[in-house]
């Protein structure tokens, strides 16, 4: 005797699966594409959105920095915690940079590195990552950009994000930086 030929077993499932992918897929794209104006605020203030002051909060040196005026960080030797955020690989893990004379001299994870970049704590960080905190004003004062978003404590020396879209039209050239630990050497 031979055994039955195996039979198919019914999937319904799969048919409810594809159904509900295909509704919810333009639902989900539409939310990643459409501009209707608003912008995801973080509850911190802000000093500049888009080249206009929102709010009073001030670095020492200007009473109103905008966008292509903010004023440089003035020492040469620190210590500073920076996370980058971008498509890109290694980003978003924090990085410790070391600045002396005004020049990054070093930069390494501070922790590790869980996404595509994979790094582990206290490996070197790419030389992309090798910015000063004037680097990062530097891209706050980019007056050529579409979208600058910039939350600059009152009373501070430098900022603690700076968000840059260089243009609306191109996905993904979007890129922010965090400061964090801001250790001035004696």
């Amino acid at each position: 005797m031979e055994p039955d030929a195996p039979r198919r077993r019914p999937t319904p499932m799969r048919a409810v699966a594809l159904s509900a992918a295909a509704l919810l897929l333009p639902l989900a794209l539409a939310g990643c594409g459409s501009d209707d104006g608003e912008v995801a605020a973080d509850p911190a203030p802000t000093s500049s959105t888009s080249g206009t002051s929102s709010a009073t909060p001030t670095a020492s040196p200007t009473a109103s920095p905008t966008v292509g005026s903010y004023p440089e960080f003035a020492p040469t030797d620190y210590t500073f915690q920076l996370t980058v955020g971008c498509f890109c690989m290694g980003a978003g893990a924090p990085i410790v940079v070391t600045v002396t004379d005004g020049e990054a001299v070093g930069a390494a994870y501070a922790q590790d590195d869980t996404g595509r970049g994979g790094a582990q704590a206290g490996d070197q960080a790419d030389q992309r990552y090798w910015m000063t905190i004037n680097d990062v004003i530097a891209a706050a004062n980019n007056t050529s950009a579409q979208k600058v978003t910039v939350d600059w404590p009152a009373g501070q020396e430098y900022p603690n994000q700076v968000f840059v879209d260089k243009n609306k039209q191109v996905a993904d050239d979007e890129i922010s930086y965090s400061i964090q630990d801001v250790q001035v050497a004696s």
